[in-house]
């Protein structure tokens, strides 16, 4: 017996209800996971930025105050510029005559601010150093200092640093 085209119409359209019906009902079980695929937000960003900054500049007084060069030289970036005018290699140059006629450094920091950019972070702050020599005596250093921070592979290299100097 054949069914009339009307009625297959209304089966095929039950049909359709059923399967949206049903489709439909696992919504709740398997959430879409929206939320994974948005990126943080600008201030969590900004947070994170901050401490890794914090973090980059703990880590960056501690390798100067262990007097070895290449630790502390992998913080730079092969670009950096010191005082606005000293490429690389002449940094690496200075801070190794420093740590050649050091017998200690002792490095202090006080931040002033951090300031987070889509590709960059920059530090100010007050610093004061107070480096003892080989040959005997001391000298104390003191002044304001900027980090202009860039990521390379990942982590945060010092791609700036200006710094004031007054002698205590």
């Amino acid at each position: 017996m054949a069914v009339p085209p009307q009625g297959r119409r209304r089966s095929l359209m039950r049909l359709h209800k059923i399967i949206f019906v049903f489709f439909m009902s696992f919504i709740p079980i398997y959430p879409f996971s929206v939320k994974a695929q948005v990126p943080p937000s600008l201030e969590i960003q900004k947070a994170e930025n901050a401490e890794e900054a914090r973090q980059f500049i703990r880590e960056y007084t501690a390798r100067f105050m262990k007097l070895d060069l290449d630790p502390f030289m992998e913080l730079f970036s092969k670009k950096a510029v010191e005082n606005r005018m000293l490429p690389y290699a002449d940094i690496r140059e200075a801070y190794r005559k420093t740590i050649a006629g050091s017998r200690s450094i002792v490095y202090s920091l006080d931040i002033y601010s951090i300031r987070t950019y889509a590709q960059s972070v920059f530090v100010t702050g007050r610093y004061k150093i107070i480096q003892g020599f080989k040959k005997g005596g001391k000298t104390v250093f003191s002044g304001d200092i900027q980090w202009n921070l860039i990521r390379e592979n990942g982590s945060l290299k010092i791609r700036e640093v200006n710094y004031g100097r007054s002698r205590l």
